[in-house]
Parts: C-alpha cells; sequence; structure tokens
C-alpha cells in the first residue's frame, strides 16, 4: 500500500500549509511550529504516512514515515524507559 504524503509547506502568500495527498484539503497555519503539529496529527490518522516538513526555502527540514500506531506507541515507550533508567 502506498502511503499518504502530509506535506509542509510555505506557500506564496507566506502562510505556512498542510497538504494531505489524495485528500484535496489544506490546512493553513501561522507557524511552521504549528503547521508541523498539524501534519503529525494528520499522519497519525493516516497511517501509514510519509510526513514532509520543508522550511521557508523549502529544504526538507524533517522527513519521516508514520507506520501502524502499535510500532510507533512501542519506540515511544521503549525510549522513555530508556532515559527512565
Amino acid at each position: 500500500m502506498t502511503p499518504t504524503k502530509a506535506r509542509v509547506d510555505l506557500n506564496v502568500r507566506g502562510v505556512w500549509e498542510v497538504v494531505l495527498s489524495g485528500q484535496g484539503g489544506r490546512v493553513t497555519c501561522t507557524t511552521l511550529e504549528e503547521a508541523s503539529r498539524v501534519a503529525h496529527r494528520c499522519a497519525e490518522d493516516s497511517r501509514p504516512c510519509e510526513l514532509i516538513v520543508c522550511d521557508a526555502y523549502h529544504r526538507v527540514v524533517h522527513h519521516e514515515l508514520v507506520r501502524a500506531g502499535g510500532e510507533r506507541r512501542r519506540s515511544l515507550r521503549s525510549n522513555a524507559n530508556a532515559l527512565a533508567s
């Protein structure tokens, strides 16, 4: 199955947008941080999802493949346990 793509980019009007492939909708945000949070939520809801976050110069600053929720939760839990030890 081809993953959905969630892309965060600055549009020509200077507004950050989150665009999901195949869904036709766009979410506009005032900051890159806000757009990144929205994209992560969209990626979690559209698994598997390729998450691409670009900066103001359209360089990719974050790229992640969000897979099944259980795998991600196990990884986060493992990291949290390692930090607590």
